[in-house]
């Protein structure tokens, strides 16, 4: 029998009795091998080492897989990060899979437990976990208890999308419906859709609340479609009273999963249901999305977080050190701060890894040492300088680059202008006076009022958000 076939014996529970329990242990183990192979095509080498080869298979029953690590610090990264992920790949591998459960067993604790008792012990937790799983518990994104509202670090960049979620959360207002939420990767979206369901969990406990990825939104469709369940894939779905999908745009494409999400749509809005999306693009830039559906998400409030600015990632990381009760001396903070420019992700990661390697190696926490351990990523910001920033808004705006620093006040030369002295300040360390040298000689009150106007156009002009947004994904290529 080829490994295929006994992968798929394996998956009917009255065949488990033809191999012995090493046997099924030894081949659901190498099917983890295969996971984490799949894995590594798809994220950045230097993550899936950090986060995912650590991950050790500990067992697979009644639809729950165990995986555990030696440290605290991988377990919570991998379970916060990349749950969705390591679940979509191993649903490939195990068709019945509806949880993953990560545990923190260090390799001298898992010796000295007995195999028997151990055995016995998972075997009885799987057991009531799975018989008390409701179809919520199982397609539903598990909520990181420290993603909340409190902990959430509030600035000029992500105001709105603050608020709107703020609002959400008063059940007596349906005014925001749908809620879109936008913005690169790793800006904080994931944080709030974890901080409204908590608050809405606190004071509405009997609320049904689904969120979840588009992942896996599409993965329970065609699950359902296998298995021949599509009435009661639709009749769960429609029965819920607030749905939160995470990254809309991986749906693009498919077009019987965009459809059948169309008319999941459309009921729970006709319903008087709460609908929450996120996504790295708006609605209407979201090309693979199917017409109907893009004007339906822009029918209701479409909020997007902007350029963080240095303040506010010295005060994002402040909160975490403060969060994590971890102590780094703040030159250190400082600098990461000013390195670390692109998103919120890329500056926890940055701070996790000084952290992680003090706690393993011993190493003195200082600027010096984490300018070494965070070469890769702060040499992927150092071509980030005032200059590369205003050669490609005037490339963009079809404009000499000698505009970006004359005194001409015509409103097509100043507002790039403008525009460049707010990526600047957004993008790199210069201080509002050292900006306004490098425009020209210009006062540091011309700089902020610049940052100041385009901050505030942001919250009402489409285009210029739109202008915004290709401008960042030039720079950072």
């Amino acid at each position: 029998m080829s490994e295929i076939e006994i992968n798929s014996e394996l998956e009917d529970e009255n065949n488990q009795n033809t191999y012995s329990s090493n046997e099924i242990f030894l081949i659901q183990k190498n099917k983890w091998v295969q996971i984490k192979s799949l894995i590594s095509k798809n994220i950045k080498e230097i993550f899936w080492k950090a986060w995912i080869e650590p991950l050790r298979f500990d067992k697979y029953e009644k639809g729950i897989l165990y995986l555990s690590t030696d440290s605290k610090i991988i377990s919570n990264r991998a379970e916060t990060q990349y749950y969705e992920t390591i679940f979509v790949q191993a649903s490939i591998f195990f068709k019945s899979l509806t949880k993953i459960q990560f545990q923190t067993i260090t390799s001298s604790q898992k010796e000295n437990i007995s195999l028997k008792n151990n055995t016995k012990k998972i075997k009885s937790h799987q057991q009531k976990t799975f018989s008390d799983l409701s179809f919520i518990d199982s397609v539903s994104m598990k909520t990181n208890s420290k993603f909340t509202f409190d902990n959430f670090v509030v600035g000029e960049s992500n105001r709105m999308p603050f608020a709107a979620s703020k609002r959400i959360c008063n059940r007596n207002s349906l005014a925001y419906n749908p809620l879109y939420i936008h913005g690169d990767v790793g800006m904080g979206k994931t944080h709030l859709l974890n901080a409204i369901v908590i608050d809405l969990k606190a004071n509405f406990p009997n609320l049904k609340i689904v969120m979840m990825s588009a992942e896996r939104f599409m993965y329970q469709f065609i699950k359902s479609i296998r298995l021949k369940e599509t009435i009661k894939f639709k009749d769960q779905f429609r029965s819920i009273d607030i749905l939160m999908i995470d990254d809309i745009q991986f749906i693009g494409g498919k077009g019987s999963t965009q459809e059948e999400f169309f008319y999941t749509f459309n009921d729970l809005i006709n319903q008087g249901k709460q609908i929450i999306i996120s996504s790295n693009k708006s609605p209407v830039d979201l090309l693979s999305l199917d017409e109907r559906l893009k004007s339906r998400l822009s029918g209701g409030l479409v909020v997007d977080f902007l350029p963080t600015n240095y303040e506010l990632r010295l005060e994002i990381l402040k909160k975490k050190i403060k969060v994590l009760d971890i102590n780094i001396p703040i030159e250190v903070l400082q600098f990461v701060a000013s390195k670390i420019v692109k998103n919120v992700r890329e500056l926890e990661g940055a701070l996790n890894r000084i952290w992680a390697n003090y706690e393993l190696t011993g190493k003195t926490i200082n600027i010096e040492n984490s300018t070494n351990l965070l070469s890769d990523l702060i040499s992927a910001h150092e071509n980030i300088s005032i200059d590369s920033i205003q050669k490609k808004v005037s490339s963009y705006y079809n404009l000499s680059l000698s505009d970006m620093s004359s005194s001409r006040r015509s409103i097509n030369i100043a507002r790039p202008r403008q525009i460049a002295m707010y990526l600047c300040k957004g993008f790199t360390s210069y201080s509002y006076p050292e900006i306004g040298n490098a425009f020209g000689g210009k006062d540091h009150t011309t700089v902020i009022h610049a940052v100041k106007k385009i901050e505030t156009m942001l919250e009402i002009d489409q285009k210029l958000k739109k202008q915004i947004f290709e401008l960042k994904e030039t720079i950072f290529t």
